[in-house]
C-alpha cells in the first residue's frame, strides 16, 4: 500500500510541475498590449493574450483576440490568432483565424471557421462547411492538374457530366447534310478514326473529354441512323423494281 502510494504522490507532483516546465502564459485584457495586425507572430511565443480589438488595429472589424505562440519560438510558426466577432453588424457571425508561417514568413490569411453545432440559427452562418477552399485537390497525387486529380480508380453508382456542348439533334433538322459513306470511307482509309472523333494518340497525350466524347458519339449514331434510313429508302426501291420485273 505504501509503494503505491508513492508511486501516486511522485505522479500528481510531476504533474503539476508539467505547467511550469513547459507552459507560459501571459494574459492581458489589452491596457498593458497594444495590438495592431502589423505585429509578428513570434511576438506571441510563449504567451496566450487577450483583447478586444478593433479594425483600426487591422482587424476585421471589432471583436475579441486570443493570441499565443510556441514555447520560446523564434520563429512565426507555432502563433495563432482566433478573432471573435463582436456581431453580425461588426465582424460577422463566424470566428476566423489565422497562423503564424514558418521561417518567419509573417501571418495566413484569415480562414473562417465552420461548424454544424448548434450554433446554427437563422442570424448564423455557422454552416457546416469545409473550413478552407482548395483551388485543386488530388487524390493519389501530390500536383493535380485539375480540380479534381484522381489518380486510380472510381467507383460511383452514378455519374453526371454537364458539359457546355450543345446535344447534336440538329443532326436530324431537314437542311443538315450528312457526310456521304464514300467520304467517310475515304477519310477512315486516311486516318484510321472517324471524322470529328480524336485520334487514339491525341487521346493518350491529351486524355479524354467524357461530356465532349458522348456527345461526338451520339453525332455520330445519329448520322448512322440517316444513313440507315436512306438504305432502307434503296432498298426498298429496289424490292419494288425486282417484283415488277418478275410480274413481267
Amino acid at each position: 500500500m505504501m509503494y503505491v502510494m508513492r508511486i501516486t504522490f511522485l505522479a500528481a507532483s510531476f504533474l503539476l510541475l508539467i505547467p511550469k516546465l513547459y507552459a507560459q502564459t501571459d494574459i492581458k485584457s489589452g491596457g498593458s498590449y497594444i495590438w495592431n495586425i502589423t505585429d509578428e507572430p513570434k511576438i506571441f511565443s510563449g504567451k496566450l493574450q487577450l483583447s478586444f480589438v478593433s479594425h483600426n488595429q487591422g482587424f476585421p472589424s471589432y471583436g475579441t483576440v486570443l493570441a499565443g505562440g510556441g514555447y520560446y519560438n523564434t520563429q512565426d510558426g507555432g502563433a495563432f490568432q482566433l478573432y471573435i466577432p463582436y456581431s453580425s453588424t461588426y465582424g460577422g457571425n463566424a470566428p476566423r483565424i489565422r497562423m503564424g508561417l514558418y521561417n518567419n514568413q509573417g501571418w495566413s490569411d484569415w480562414a473562417t471557421f465552420y461548424t454544424s453545432t448548434n450554433a446554427n440559427s437563422a442570424t448564423s452562418d455557422w454552416k457546416a462547411k469545409t473550413l478552407l477552399v482548395y483551388d485543386k485537390i488530388g487524390i493519389g497525387t501530390t500536383s493535380p492538374q485539375a480540380a479534381l486529380a484522381v489518380n486510380g480508380n472510381i467507383l460511383a453508382k452514378e455519374i453526371k457530366v454537364k458539359a457546355d456542348i450543345s446535344v447534336p439533334d440538329y443532326v436530324f433538322e431537314p437542311d443538315y447534310k450528312v457526310l456521304p459513306l464514300s467520304d467517310i470511307e475515304k477519310f477512315v482509309k486516311e486516318n484510321k478514326h472517324l471524322p470529328e472523333i480524336p485520334s487514339a494518340k491525341d487521346i493518350e497525350k491529351d486524355g479524354l473529354d467524357l461530356g465532349a466524347m458522348n456527345m461526338a458519339l451520339l453525332k455520330k449514331v445519329e448520322e448512322l441512323t440517316l444513313h440507315l434510313i436512306e438504305l432502307k429508302k434503296a432498298y426498298d426501291d429496289q424490292q419494288k423494281q425486282i417484283e415488277a420485273l418478275q410480274r413481267k
